[in-house]
């Protein structure tokens, strides 16, 4: 019975500590505020010429919850709570990069296999890809510290294996031990011209190999940077070897999932802005990334209308994939019947993917639509216009499960009967507590 009841004050008291405390508990178990996971679908594609003959384009995907992360941070960035925001991510900064690793033919060889070495995990005042001298022990082509296009958006792009110009970078410096890029070839593998400083790599002959992985720099004022490292992506490859992908289909478009719209703050042109979560499963990251890959594009239309009006109209704002919250705002609602859109109006919103390929058709395939959603309520009738009132609570929406509502007490358990588990113990402890009570007056009244 003790036990029982420990247990229980132990559970409330642990939904009774603040979110900020549970979020700097996390931070100081696991050393940062979120799941630190491998790059995902990593694609490449070679750009076939120029006056780089070399290059090649690098795409990849970032999981819900890191992007969730970084777009909390720029917001609170905007809105002047950072400080606040970093307290309870238990430091005083945090911010990603990319290092690329890249191989021509085979990975295992000496001198042309993986490139990465012990300095790329960094040393504690000279920073990535250096050594407690300070020298840079990486070639042009080891990419060790590259910052992300916007951590707070799904698909990443990167463009690596460019043109080296005649010097160190390719020649490389004995004296501080720093490669270049022909210390990490093989003579057979590439034609070099030192007057035009052109390389060449035949890749109907040859195959060049990447690998990723995330560097997370944590830094507090007064310590070292603290250097966190993910698992290595899949590898790609070009040349030779490297598989060939072609055109997607409607098939492999699922309608977006969306939850949570909601009224902000902001505004634009005297109109308001809604926002809305945005859920980007796994299916649609490894398709974005490789159709980003291949010159094409997966974007979201956002439509939405006001309660009572026939039709939807496309609205302008967040239009790049991203889990978490998008943004949209209401000026094209406007009209000369309705010339502004008042705060309290109530809207109806849904959403599409476009996608396009120049290298594969012309025009543009969609997906299905998702669901409608409005104020308080995810799932509405899209033949009315009926919405249920804005004014009434919704449950919590579980992340994983979008379509899923979740309790309002404690956030994840499944309500038996309605009611939160947590009560359904509470209820037992009393019942426990009064059955305790009476056996022990019944046993008084025997002796």
């Amino acid at each position: 019975m003790k036990r029982t009841f420990a247990l229980l004050m132990a559970a409330l008291l642990l939904f009774a500590i603040p979110s900020g405390a549970v979020t700097a508990y996390a931070a100081e178990k696991n050393g940062l505020p979120f799941e630190l996971t491998a790059p995902a679908y990593l694609t490449a594609e070679w750009l076939e010429g120029g006056d780089s003959p070399t290059s090649t384009k690098l795409t990849y995907s970032l999981n819900n919850e890191m992007t969730a992360f970084f777009k909390n941070k720029e917001n609170a960035h905007l809105d002047g709570t950072i400080d606040q925001f970093m307290e309870r991510a238990g430091c005083d900064d945090i911010w990603m990069s990319l290092q690329v690793d890249w191989a021509l033919d085979d990975v295992n060889d000496s001198i042309s296999g993986w490139h990465y070495t012990k300095y790329w995990d960094g040393d504690e005042y000279y920073g990535l890809g250096h050594d407690s001298d300070g020298n840079a022990r990486w070639s042009e082509w080891d990419v060790v510290d590259a910052g992300l296009n916007n951590a707070t958006e799904t698909v990443q792009d990167i463009w690596v294996t460019r043109g080296v110009p005649n010097d160190d970078r390719w020649n490389g410096n004995p004296e501080t031990h720093t490669p270049g890029v022909k210390d990490q070839l093989r003579p057979e593998q590439y034609t070099y011209n030192e007057a035009d400083e052109e390389l060449r790599i035949d890749y109907t002959k040859h195959t060049m190999y990447f690998r990723v992985r995330f560097a997370v720099t944590v830094r507090n004022e007064g310590e070292p940077d603290k250097y966190y490292f993910s698992e290595w992506s899949n590898i790609a490859s070009v040349g030779k070897d490297a598989e060939a992908s072609g055109p997607l289909t409607k098939d492999d478009l699922d309608a977006p999932v969306i939850t949570g719209l909601r009224m902000t703050d902001k505004e634009f042109n005297d109109n308001p802005i809604v926002a809305f979560t945005l859920t980007v499963p796994d299916k649609l990251m490894e398709n974005a990334t490789k159709v980003e890959a291949s010159g094409g594009g997966i974007v979201i239309e956002v439509w939405a209308r006001v309660k009572g009006d026939a039709e939807f109209t496309q609205l302008q704002g967040d239009w790049i994939i991203k889990a978490g919250e998008m943004e949209s705002a209401l000026f094209n609602l406007a009209n000369d019947a309705r010339p502004h859109v008042e705060k309290d109006t109530v809207i109806e919103l849904r959403c599409r993917y476009r996608y396009d390929h120049p290298n594969y058709f012309d025009g543009e395939i969609y997906s299905d639509w998702s669901k409608t959603i409005s104020f308080g309520t995810d799932d509405i009738n899209q033949g009315q216009s009926t919405v249920t009132d804005s004014t009434q609570p919704t449950a919590p929406v579980d992340p994983a499960d979008p379509g899923k509502k979740t309790c309002q007490i404690c956030h994840f358990c499944p309500q038996p009967l309605g009611i939160c588990i947590f009560i359904w113990l509470l209820i037992i402890v009393v019942i426990a507590v009064v059955l305790i009570i009476v056996l022990k007056k019944k046993g008084k009244e025997k002796k």
